[in-house]
């Protein structure tokens, strides 16, 4: 029996461009069991592979990684579609479920995969990795066990991430200040206008119009003993611990010591910010190009310290055929295995997903040869999923977003643009409700 997918359940769960879309009815249907079939003799097998890594040092490794599967699985073809990021990956990937386009392996980015697990076309890979005895308990758990839901593994971790604090060192030391002023928050606000001057605009760049606000600032937030929601759902974005952080980072943004951007990582790396939030997958972008000596370090606490994490997995779609799965999970199983894990950090300055990736003599090598990298590891342990209203929540990443854009790009009232945000993350609150509750009771 076809299960018919409400608007609601698909369609609703779109990014904001896709909403309005009809209703689709879907033939995939979540498996439960796996039968591993015989590959016939000669016969090669296509897995379609959705991914965003496609140029500079992200698509080069991804490329690597690709042809080395292919090499050493020749009856495995992979057939690579390029997407330009995890927002249109997401939005093809909703037209492409409502034609019967969908690829067979996607990258789904750590909010946008849970509403393709509420419309059930996700494939369990629990079977799968038992099949191919993966060493599930080898991934760095608190990047593993967020893509995993009931018991049920529907991704497995691939370009992983937290966010960063980098700075300019060379304005630093110009400054006569040092790195202690990065500790708390509230040190770094007496000292973030002493770092500009000459081409340096403002002492921090914050995300401003850009999607990534909401993740860039969660971390402050849980600094600030504040969240966007609580994991039973509850909405808490409009708060008094997280309107107080609104207000903090405002204040920054009226003494002018704090701008907001388009592309963080890019106006640092052009030397018009003296730090910022980025991603750790952004440290061999900003490396590359800056004029000036990078430095990095944990994100600054204030009563605690906050650190989400971020990125993306790989996922197999349910509608692929037993041999198509199989076939597939063989290579996220390759793509994420030590060797390539580590490959892929070095390469991208994305997370290892693998303990063993982390310990192994190339990674602890390189990480001495660049301390950069390192910071991002000794941060993990910190690190943690972000808050529902993220990643669960349909649209809560871009409400949570616009939220910010009104806070830092138009100086809105920091209570009445959380009410606002908290209003709308309601409606995405029961239709998750909703949704859950016919799903897993």
């Amino acid at each position: 029996m076809v299960k018919q997918f409400t608007r609601r359940s698909i369609v609703r769960t779109a990014a904001t461009a896709t909403l309005g879309a009809s209703a689709v009815a879907l033939g995939a249907q979540p498996s439960s069991t796996f039968a591993a079939p015989a590959f016939l003799q000669g016969a090669k097998v296509e897995v379609t592979y959705w991914t965003s890594f496609g140029s500079g040092v992200y698509g080069k490794a991804q490329t690597k990684i690709v042809n080395d599967f292919m090499a050493a699985n020749p009856d495995i073809s992979i057939k690579v579609s390029l997407q330009s990021d995890y927002g249109a990956i997401n939005s093809s990937l909703i037209a492409a479920l409502q034609t019967g386009d969908e690829p067979h392996v996607a990258i789904l980015s750590d909010n946008f995969w849970f509403r393709f697990y509420l419309s059930q076309v996700l494939t369990d890979l629990t079977p799968l990795l038992a099949e191919l005895k993966t060493d599930t308990a080898d991934f760095v758990q608190p990047l593993y066990t967020e893509f995993g839901r009931k018991g049920a593994q529907y991704l497995l971790p691939f370009a992983r991430s937290t966010p960063l604090f980098y700075y300019n060192a060379d304005a630093l030391k110009a400054s006569g200040l040092d790195e202690s002023i990065f500790e708390t928050w509230s040190g770094f606000s007496e000292n973030a206008a002493k770092l500009a001057g000459s081409d340096i605009k403002y002492g921090l760049g914050l995300a401003g119009g850009s999607p990534t606000s909401a993740w860039m600032m969660q971390g402050p937030v849980w600094a600030f003993g504040g969240h966007y929601s609580t994991d039973d759902l509850t909405i808490t974005v409009n708060q008094p611990e997280t309107v107080a952080v609104g207000e903090f980072f405002q204040k920054m943004f009226q003494a002018k010591s704090a701008g907001g951007t388009a592309d963080p990582a890019g106006d640092f790396q052009k030397g018009t910010s003296a730090s910022t939030i980025a991603s750790t997958g952004a440290i061999g972008y900003i490396k590359e190009g800056a004029k000036f000596t990078v430095g990095a370090t944990a994100l600054p606490k204030e009563k605690q310290i906050g650190c989400p994490t971020g990125g993306a997995g790989l996922a197999i779609l349910n509608s692929a055929s037993d041999d198509v799965k199989l076939a597939a999970a063989k290579f996220i199983d390759f793509s994420t295995n030590t060797a390539n894990a580590a490959a892929w950090a070095q390469s991208t300055g994305y997370m290892p997903v693998r303990t063993s990736a982390i310990e192994s003599d190339s990674m602890q090598a390189f990480l001495k040869e660049n301390p950069l990298y390192e910071v991002a590891i000794r941060q993990l342990p910190n690190a943690h999923h972000p808050d529902s209203a993220m990643n669960i929540f349909p649209n809560g990443s871009q409400l949570l977003t616009a939220g910010w854009d009104q806070v830092f790009l138009k100086n809105a009232d920091v209570q009445k643009a959380f009410d606002q945000v908290a209003s709308e993350l309601d409606e995405d609150k029961r239709d998750v409700e909703d949704q859950l509750k016919e799903i897993e009771g």
